[in-house]
């Protein structure tokens, strides 16, 4: 799972970290080294759980602000189009890249007269907001809502679609949680933010004991590690987001102060 340019990493090989896993839980003595059998199916086990960390939002690294894709070419709407497959399996999808797990937001970016666009953020919908829209067709300028369909449908592609149809061609922005990238060999070596190498390693080694002869006794420890590692990592990758009330409850404008139960969010007593 490699990382842009961290200023403190360590450098690991899934090698490295299938054999510390094990050393953990008593499956593996140091020095001792594993089959190439052994190291595959470890490495499986591994890729496993990183498929599954992705989708957990605690434990992703970073939201992705996305305007471009694989090729470096704009994410751009086309006039008269309402949906777009998004995927980069067949080759022939809208926007190029890598399914992610989720999208969280979706913006357009309208320039009209002036030089630099303005990001404009559209309301995200769930297949019941979509549903409520009758007519589908409607043509703007500018679309205001967008519905992501991530079902197993439409799979291995996601399809994003707007409303009301664009009339003209515009940039969006996608942002998307970033992959979890799997290690294609045993070998290579990859760097990681700090907290994730202990993560990965205590997570796998409960995950390696199930298919490894382990000291049980160590596993309770191993356990309760794994899971404070984890929630290290989740503290750091989840921020608390400012509650908002409705603008006609509060005079200062939807925003009110918890701490004190005023409107007024400015003080903290």
């Amino acid at each position: 799972m490699p990382v842009l340019n961290p200023v403190q990493t360590l450098s690991l090989s899934a090698t490295d970290f299938i054999k510390s896993a094990l050393r953990l839980v008593g499956a593996l003595r140091s020095g001792l080294n594993l089959s190439n059998d052994e190291l595959k199916d470890c490495k499986l086990v591994f890729n496993s759980m990183l498929d599954a960390f992705s989708i957990e939002r605690t434990q992703i690294p970073a939201v992705t602000v996305q305007s471009l894709d694989q090729n470096q070419v704009a994410l751009t709407l086309k006039a008269g189009q309402a949906s777009y497959k998004l995927g980069n399996v067949s080759g022939a999808e809208d926007f190029l890249l890598p399914r992610p797990s989720r999208i969280e937001r979706v913006s357009i970016l309208y320039s009209a007269s002036q030089q630099t666009p303005v990001e404009l953020p559209m309301e995200m919908l769930d297949d019941v907001g979509w549903q409520g829209i009758t007519n589908k067709s409607d043509p703007s300028t500018l679309p205001q809502v967008c519905f992501v369909d991530a079902s197993n449908a439409v799979f291995p592609d996601t399809v994003l679609y707007f409303w009301p149809v664009p009339t003209q061609a515009n940039p969006v922005v996608l942002y998307i949680w970033s992959l979890l990238q799997q290690f294609a060999d045993l070998n290579a070596q990859f760097l990681f933010p700090p907290g994730y190498a202990e993560m990965l390693r205590y997570n796998l080694a409960m995950r390696l004991a199930a298919e490894f002869p382990c000291d049980m006794q160590k596993l309770p420890l191993v356990t309760k590690l794994a899971a404070d590692a984890k929630a290290r990592v989740a503290g750091i990758n989840v921020f608390a987001k400012e509650a908002t009330c409705d603008d006609a409850l509060l005079p200062s404008g939807g925003q009110g102060n918890i701490f004190s139960g005023d409107s007024n969010r400015s003080h903290r007593h």
